[in-house]
């Protein structure tokens, strides 16, 4: 059994002996019915006394499996927890019982019938002007950045220029998913469904860094502007706005001409 099954099976036990827990049911992956063996319990608890519940918490939670982290979130309104075991464990507290999106959540107890499940509303389309504006901002951005490795790497802070591959790989990341239109249905942790193969190899390889040194950090930097120098034609076409190849060029050339080095080899579109 993984510690997820093992925690919900003695929590639907608890649930159904605590007068004090109206109703529980589960958010996040496991409440859509996409979780595996490494998903977190998006517990929530709709209660008689949120506050009387507060100062019992830990103890409550800890009956349930014993605990490393116990931590308070959202002025209270959450716990984040790490059971010894590895189980992460958000536990939202409610004194209302919100609409519940059918296909979203799995109930666990409804002592009193309070919940009341809805029909999910389909998207909208994003505003295209919006959708235009917000893709620009993000090549834009994206640009910004990579003009800022020359000074970065011309002071040898190696751990700086590493730093700012993670900002620019979420700028590429977000600009590719709301560039193609893929909509992300699952958290942080979950990625590789929605960019797709091909996408995703390509940031994976631009990222395979030969150890942290000078030239892999640019590299690195540098395979990631190909990505959008390529994509983002692609987008700007398929949106209808212009892209900034002014910009583009120049921040290339500044980049070229600062860090070009004797033995460096520099990808062959540069």
């Amino acid at each position: 059994m993984s510690m997820q099954h093992e925690f919900l099976a003695n929590l639907q036990v608890k649930l159904a002996a605590d007068p004090q827990i109206r109703a529980a049911w589960l958010g996040g992956s496991l409440g859509r019915g996409q979780g595996d063996r490494f998903s977190d319990v998006d517990l929530h608890l709709l209660l008689v006394d949120p506050t009387l519940f507060r100062l019992t918490a830990y103890s409550w939670l800890e009956t349930l499996a014993p605990l490393v982290l116990f931590k308070w979130m959202f002025e209270g309104q959450m716990i984040h927890a790490l059971t010894a075991a590895g189980l992460r464990v958000d536990l939202w507290l409610h004194d209302q019982p919100p609409p519940l999106i059918e296909g979203t959540v799995a109930v666990l107890w409804d002592r009193d019938g309070s919940l009341a499940i809805v029909a999910d509303e389909p998207p909208r389309a994003p505003d295209p002007a919006a959708l235009r504006a917000g893709l620009l901002a993000q090549i834009e951005e994206f640009w910004r950045c990579i003009a800022l490795l020359p000074a970065v790497i011309g002071r040898n802070e190696s751990l700086v220029a590493f730093g700012g591959l993670n900002v620019e790989l979420n700028l590429v990341v977000e600009l590719l998913l709301t560039g193609y239109g893929q909509r992300r249905e699952r958290g942080a942790k979950v990625l590789n469904p929605y960019l797709g193969d091909e996408r995703r190899g390509e940031l994976e390889a631009a990222l395979q860094l030969q150890g942290l040194h000078s030239q892999s950090l640019v590299l690195a930097h540098l395979a990631l502007a190909d990505v959008v120098r390529r994509h983002g034609r692609q987008l700007a076409e398929r949106h209808g706005f212009a892209y900034p190849t002014p910009l583009e060029e120049a921040v290339l050339r500044y980049v070229a001409s600062e860090l070009r080095s004797p033995g460096w080899e520099f990808p062959a579109w540069l």
